[in-house]
């Protein structure tokens, strides 16, 4: 009989110890560990900026979602550069570089605050301030984007709604001028409002936020005057060395139509998606724009997109544009002296030629609709780049527009003196120095040295550089001069 309470005793403890460990082995901590599983944030980015404009910290936060119907346990949340990093998180009341092991809820959230401290005025601070909070969970990694104004800015957001679109933008309705004290950074739309001008300073640095641009409406002018030693910037506001050169961080500088006598000088435009758009319905009288001793470069899209304008250029370069240099559609009146199309575009195949010639469209109802130039000039000017042909002309059949290219180098696999071509040279590599620096001056042994049209010199006399053509005419926006090695 003991033996059997025994045998009764010792069975009893086996099942509990079977049951017990059967049921540790199937509990777990309760944690979704699904390494697909994703958070869910109030923000993908948080954009510190006019608080700087005063004080040189703020504090921003945002919200970590778990949406899904378990725990979540997050294995850290980081600054992705550590100690170096100008901002502090403090993740649901912990602080730290790295907060590891971060509990949420099914169905619940925690707030995450940011601090960033920098010296506004600190001139030797970068533009911007960029770093990313990483968040791994379950070997899943996510991140939420920090972006800070290291110096100090004039901060262009919109301040106007439409009420028919819901459009929001910036707009300026008096006559303003922008000056080279601090950088101007522009959000969303800009537009200056009819019959207004804008003024911007010699030295002065325009930047455009993602996808950012500027309007001009009716009547509305830029008068942009920079220097040679003070150039006018437009470009982007990422400042960083990866973003220096890249194209299509932001819109465009669109001259909408009957605005008017837009004048740019000694200027920069760079990095967005079309450089400059002057629409339809320029005067004939008068150029829409005027742009003298500048450079349109590292477009996604174009340079200069003309829709039947009036352009006056002299000493303009355009380069490394994804699609065309210059695209000058719908007819118009043109005459660029002394310029420099230089196309050598290598992030991506180019397929299109750096210079087109349009002259009809085709309507809603499928109808043709003609535009003819009325008058199309290049002279002492380089259209050149790395495809075999670099001009097309998009012309309606049975037109013969009025265009004239005197003593330009171009690259073309036209015939060799097809009519409105004078004294061209055709498919000779002007040997620029350096196009993948953007440097566009001309070796000693360039064929564009002394093959230009003097009495074309003699209207524009010094070059972008400030160089003097009156003992030399070249060809193209740089006079050929003798460079000591740097």
């Amino acid at each position: 009989m003991r033996e059997l309470t025994m045998f009764r005793f010792v069975t009893t403890l086996v099942l509990i110890t079977i049951i017990a460990a059967m049921f540790w082995a199937c509990r777990d901590d309760g944690f979704d560990t699904d390494p697909s599983i994703r958070l869910d944030f109030s923000t993908d980015s948080l954009l510190f900026d006019t608080v700087f404009v005063n004080v040189g910290s703020a504090t921003l936060y945002f919200q970590v979602y778990n949406h899904h119907n378990r725990r979540i346990n997050i294995s850290s949340v980081s600054l992705a550069s550590g100690a170096d990093s100008y901002f502090r998180i403090n993740v649901d009341g912990s602080s730290g570089t790295t907060v590891n092991d971060v509990e949420i809820n099914a169905r619940d959230s925690i707030f995450i605050f940011v601090e960033v401290t920098v010296d506004p005025v600190n001139q030797s601070l970068p533009l911007i301030i960029a770093d990313s909070i990483l968040f791994n969970t379950n070997n899943n990694l996510q991140d939420v984007k920090l972006v800070a104004w290291g110096q100090d800015a004039n901060f262009i957001h919109p301040n106007y709604e439409d009420p028919e679109s819901g459009i929001k933008f910036h707009v300026i309705t008096e006559n303003t001028t922008w000056t080279n004290t601090l950088p101007y950074v522009i959000y969303g739309l800009a537009v200056v409002a009819p019959d207004i001008t804008l003024s911007i300073e010699e030295g002065a640095s325009i930047h455009f936020h993602n996808n950012a641009s500027m309007i001009f409406l009716e009547r509305s002018t830029l008068k942009a005057n920079g220097s040679r030693e003070h150039p006018i910037f437009f470009q982007g506001d990422r400042l960083e060395k990866f973003y220096r050169e890249l194209p299509g961080q932001w819109g465009r500088i669109w001259l909408y139509p009957t605005s008017k006598d837009h004048e740019i000088n000694h200027a920069v435009i760079k990095n967005g998606t079309i450089g400059l758009h002057v629409d339809t319905i320029g005067s004939l009288e008068r150029p829409t724009l005027t742009i003298r001793n500048s450079i349109i470069k590292n477009m996604s899209i174009a340079g200069l997109f003309a829709q039947g304008s009036h352009v006056v250029a002299e000493n303009l370069i355009i380069a490394n544009c994804r699609e065309h240099a210059a695209l000058l559609t719908l007819g118009g009146t043109y005459e660029f002296r002394h310029c420099t199309f230089a196309n050598y575009y290598s992030l991506q195949s180019r397929q299109t030629p750096s210079l087109v010639l349009n002259n009809y469209y085709e309507d809603i109802n499928g109808n043709i609709q003609i535009r003819d130039f009325n008058y199309v000039y290049f002279a002492n000017s380089i259209i050149f780049g790395s495809l075999q042909e670099e001009l097309r002309f998009d012309l309606y059949p049975g037109t013969s527009p009025a265009y004239t290219f005197d003593h330009c180098l171009l690259k073309t696999q036209m015939l060799a003196t097809p009519p409105g071509f004078y004294n061209p040279i055709q498919n000779q590599n002007p040997l620029f120095r350096d196009v993948r620096e953007n440097d566009y001056r001309l070796l000693e042994n360039s064929p564009a040295i002394g093959a230009g049209k003097p009495e074309v010199s003699s209207m524009v006399p010094f070059d972008i550089l400030g160089n003097d053509r009156s003992q030399r005419s070249d060809i193209g926006a740089i006079q050929y001069h003798v460079v000591e090695e740097e």
